[in-house]
């Protein structure tokens, strides 16, 4: 996430003259060397990024004031739910003269659908963010949608500097536009999702539209690529069994370009995102989309001539969007 997401950043940060270091849980040997390549430093500190264990949040909340303090940073930027919550609060305890944090997303608890956890996670994450945001001196949101939401449940302050941005964005040097495959045996397509195993991804829309599709057209070709996910949201490993045959699992891919090159449309039929980046490399590499009308997915789509969009987690019209593009 570092270094694909804000390597950009991080490198022009450091070409100005500032001092940069970065903190997530579980840094690698490859990760540290690949950051400090780019000039910047990094550390690590405890983080559940999923579930609703306050006990683990509070241990990243101390274990990341106790870091920022060591540091003695004069801005900070924490992104993803729980680091731009819990960076801001423990930015704030130390006095950090400036907090600004940039909400990719809003994560499972503003997700649609009801249920109790989700309910009791929304509740948890209002009071969170408003906290976190009331110690900030500006936020970037990555779409509209997610800023006029917080706004309207009262989260984000009178007064405070909003900036919307497109997403993270894509280096189309590094996405270029590439050919489009030739067609499969019989005139099949590939079709390809990039994503964590996660139900709000609409992993299982994707499997079950695959489904429907594979009766009509049994030379087309579904490709799932991403890592495994634990947590209340997570699609498991046993469940996309039941697929065999029809969704081909690639697992965790550090780089996505040859399946994008691989395929023919891509398809992310997500409840809801920030900006979503694989949509973003798809459409750089020329690839027309299915996504779904949902936070930050239906604003990558001219509908009818870069992609399709189509409602919530509805596998039919999924499955008719994909027939539509063979």
């Amino acid at each position: 996430s570092l270094t694909l997401f804000r390597g950009v950043l991080i490198r022009e940060l450091v070409a100005r003259g500032h001092r940069v270091r970065c903190y997530a849980p579980d840094h690698s040997a490859d990760t540290t060397a690949a950051i400090g390549a780019l000039g910047a430093e990094t550390d690590s500190y405890p983080l559940a990024r999923s579930g609703l264990n306050p006990l683990q949040d509070l241990k990243s909340l101390r274990a990341l004031t106790a870091r920022l303090a060591s540091f003695a940073p004069h801005i900070v930027m924490g992104y993803t739910p729980k680091p731009a919550i819990y960076g801001s609060l423990a930015a704030a305890r130390i006095g950090v003269p400036r907090i600004v944090p940039m909400i990719t997303g809003l994560g499972f608890a503003f997700q649609d659908g009801g249920g109790v956890k989700r309910g009791v996670a929304q509740a948890v994450s209002r009071r969170l963010y408003a906290r976190a945001l009331a110690r900030s001196h500006a936020v970037i949101f990555h779409n509209k949608d997610d800023h006029r939401l917080l706004a309207g449940l009262g989260v984000v302050p009178p007064g405070l500097p909003v900036h919307v941005v497109s997403g993270s964005g894509v280096d189309l040097d590094q996405f270029p536009v590439m050919p489009l495959p030739p067609l499969l045996e019989g005139k099949g397509l590939c079709f390809l999702m990039i994503a964590r195993l996660l139900k709000a991804k609409g992993v299982a829309e994707f499997c079950e539209a695959a489904r429907m599709v594979k009766e009509k057209s049994p030379y087309s070709r579904f490709v799932l690529v991403g890592p495994e996910e634990s947590g209340p949201d997570g699609f498991s490993k046993d469940r996309l069994a039941a697929y065999d045959g029809i969704v081909e699992y690639a697992g965790r891919q550090s780089d996505v370009r040859l399946f994008l090159g691989q395929c023919h449309a891509y398809i992310l039929p997500s409840y809801g995102e920030g900006m979503p980046r694989t949509v973003l490399e798809a459409l750089a590499v020329g690839r027309p989309i299915v996504t779904t009308d949902a936070r930050g997915c239906r604003e990558t789509v001219d509908e009818r001539v870069n992609g399709i969009l189509v409602p919530v987690a509805d596998s039919t019209a999924l499955a008719e969007a994909m027939l539509s593009i063979l």
